[in-house]
């Protein structure tokens, strides 16, 4: 049986876009689904969830990069640096967040926003890892 090594350092400009990219998808599908689980409407529902998820995904965008999230990882090793990368991430987004809304966060929301985050993460990150390796190997 073959063994497959990983070069960390593998993923092109462009594919750190595809990932990029599909990292705001996973933040505008977060609050999507929370405004509308909540029955928030408004005349722009995408522009509302820009605005929800923007201070969670610039969070991401600066911690997640020293986690390793955005090199390329055999799909286990993705999911638990995501997961690691999204716990740091949190309190910052949420630090963020109450500096737009000039109010803290309720600790249910904060919860909610973890594990559906991290949830929508997975699936992402850890398909995405699965495919690059695949393709690869």
């Amino acid at each position: 049986m073959a063994k497959l090594t990983y070069k960390t350092d593998e993923h092109s400009w462009w594919q750190r876009a595809v990932m990029v990219s599909g990292d705001g998808l996973v933040f505008i599908i977060f609050a999507l689904l929370g405004r509308s689980s909540h029955g928030l409407i408004d005349e722009n529902p995408l522009l509302a969830a820009v605005r929800v998820a923007f201070p969670f995904f610039l969070s991401w965008l600066l911690v997640a990069p020293w986690i390793g999230v955005f090199r390329q990882h055999p799909p286990l090793r993705m999911i638990g640096l995501t997961l690691v990368a999204w716990l740091i991430t949190l309190p910052v987004g949420l630090g963020l967040r109450w500096l737009q809304l000039g109010r803290a966060s309720p600790l249910s929301f904060a919860l909610v926003t973890f594990l559906t985050v991290a949830i929508l993460l997975v699936i992402w990150r850890g398909s995405y890892s699965w495919w690059t390796t695949r393709r690869a190997g």
